[in-house]
């Protein structure tokens, strides 16, 4: 779960209240260990990082939460990705496959090198934006969910060239040469870069040090899932064909959505599991 906090300067267009020392970062740990929150040994506060967080794992819940601070950029992400959702209904489905794919690798974490939420939600943004014959082959029709997920693998694993292109999802869309991007200045070229639509000043993937782990996982799940296909052509009692990329344990997930409906009965009513 991602939440920000925001001070009512910052959001009135003054001075960050909260990142005006570090110490702000340590304040709010205390004070979640204090009003019971968290325990201590499950606090992280990430105060060097481009975005400084504070991840924790709610102690009710068990959920693991990511704070960021004086960062309005997912506020208004809130907004582009409804808009998205409405032009493109298979986006959703697809983002979620992507992101579970990129979690059971440790390649999720923008701290980390990975690439978060909202990038995964660009590269499948872009990538229908980019391609209009996906709109001819019917991308509002879940039977045509397998291939989308397959063309994008195969575009970010195969074809995309990260280092020269910068993606834009607003303006120009398509690929910009970031030798062209004006807004801002690259460090290195070998990660990935997505301007933001909302402030061109961002890059939201600049964190992705990963980059080259992140597309050769796409490169190897293309070729995975094209082998899996032949195969399954043939033999489709041999098991479901996202197996080759998703197959895992997955008692942990239901083990907290069971433990998760056990809350919401406690703390404010019944629910039914489609809740």
């Amino acid at each position: 779960m991602d939440l920000v906090i925001c001070s009512a300067s910052f959001i009135k267009g003054g001075p960050p209240t909260y990142l005006g020392a570090k110490s702000w970062l340590y304040k709010f740990q205390k004070l979640l260990v204090t009003q019971d929150v968290a325990d201590n040994a499950s606090i992280t506060v990430i105060a060097h990082a481009r975005i400084p967080l504070v991840k924790f794992v709610d102690k009710l819940t068990g959920l693991k939460v990511d704070v960021s601070f004086e960062n309005m950029g997912g506020v208004r992400a809130i907004d582009t990705f409804l808009q998205w959702k409405k032009e493109y209904p298979t986006m959703p489905v697809l983002v979620t496959v992507v992101k579970h794919f990129l979690l059971m690798r440790g390649l999720n974490e923008p701290v980390n090198g990975g690439i978060g939420g909202f990038s995964v939600i660009c590269l499948v943004v872009s990538m229908l934006q980019t391609m209009p014959q996906l709109q001819g082959r019917g991308v509002n029709d879940e039977e045509h969910l397998g291939l989308l997920i397959l063309d994008f693998f195969e575009l970010y694993g195969c074809h995309f060239r990260h280092e020269s292109n910068a993606i834009s999802l607003k303006g120009t869309v398509g690929y910009v040469p970031k030798s062209s991007v004006s807004t801002f200045t690259y460090k290195n070229t070998n990660r990935l870069s997505i301007i933001d639509p909302n402030n061109p000043a961002n890059d939201i993937a600049g964190g992705s040090s990963n980059t080259a782990a992140i597309l050769d996982r796409f490169y190897d799940a293309f070729y995975d899932l094209r082998d899996r296909m032949r195969c399954f052509k043939r033999h489709p009692e041999r098991g479901g064909i996202l197996d080759v990329i998703l197959k895992g344990n997955y008692s942990s997930f239901r083990m907290q959505r069971k433990y998760l409906k056990h809350v919401h009965q406690e703390t404010i009513g019944p629910c039914s599991d489609q809740d």
